[in-house]
């Protein structure tokens, strides 16, 4: 018997996506993603869990820079079985070195990853949203570049702008849908495509994956309608952003 929400999670097989799914309150079932089969070891360590005896974990390897048919995914979830279907998307990769920007082939492969496949997966489970009397979530994980420049990785930078605003305007697209979609910006959390940021530039804000870990968690667990569109930073205090009435807060905006 499995539980009556599931998590689908994007990147499961490194990184901020692996400790997510391996950390997440153990009431869901999980659908991990990744490029790699990493995302199938990372399902065999949490179904040894003895607290995972009763959960459904399955995984899909799915290369998400050769744009593929995300249909696929359907078949993993049975619908009629779930009252929530929460969307977890933690994958990303930065420019493949420092003239990536010059190879439109790298902007295709890295917006197909970053931004394409995001979109893809949100277009899937809309027609659930729309009948669904719950809230579900789409958390999307946000980085570099965003709120600054970021010249070492302009690709990944205008990326994670493009999936940001989309966010902002999905939002506003599905405001009467019953489904709560947001940013998530995590700091520098130390995971591989870190250690390759750091080769060649500096980063903000640094941040313990634990840390990560619990705000997903909190999310996870509260009404969190009042973050709808928006981009929440891990160490920004959720009650007064709840009580804060600017329309315009935590989104992107030009400053006069």
């Amino acid at each position: 018997m499995s539980n009556n929400e599931i998590i689908v999670i994007t990147g499961a097989g490194q990184g901020i996506g692996k400790q997510v799914a391996k950390n997440v309150n153990k009431k869901y079932d999980l659908l991990l993603l990744s490029k790699s089969l990493n995302c199938r070891k990372t399902a065999y360590e949490i179904i040894k869990e003895k607290s995972s005896k009763k959960r459904i974990i399955k995984y899909l390897r799915i290369n998400f820079e050769k744009n593929p048919n995300n249909e696929l995914l359907k078949t993993k979830i049975n619908f009629k079985k779930y009252k929530k279907i929460h969307l977890i998307l933690c994958a990303g990769i930065v420019d493949y070195n420092i003239k990536s920007y010059l190879n439109i082939k790298d902007w295709i492969k890295i917006f197909n990853v970053n931004f394409f496949a995001n979109i893809k997966i949100i277009n899937l489970f809309l027609s659930y949203y729309r009948k669904s009397k719950r809230q579900n979530k789409i958390i999307i994980f946000s980085g570099g570049g965003v709120a600054n420049a970021f010249k070492e990785f302009p690709i990944y930078s205008a990326s994670k702008i493009a999936l940001v605003r989309t966010v902002e305007n999905y939002s506003q697209i599905f405001k009467k849908l019953n489904l709560s979609i947001f940013a998530v910006a995590p700091g520098a959390t130390k995971t591989k495509m870190l250690s390759k940021v750091l080769k060649i530039a500096s980063v903000g804000t640094r941040s313990d994956m634990k840390d990560v870990i619990l705000f997903i968690n909190k999310c996870l667990k509260i009404n969190t309608k009042f973050l709808n569109g928006k981009l929440v930073h891990i160490r920004d205090d959720l009650k007064k952003i709840a009580k804060n009435k600017d329309v315009n807060f935590l989104k992107i905006r030009r400053e006069q």
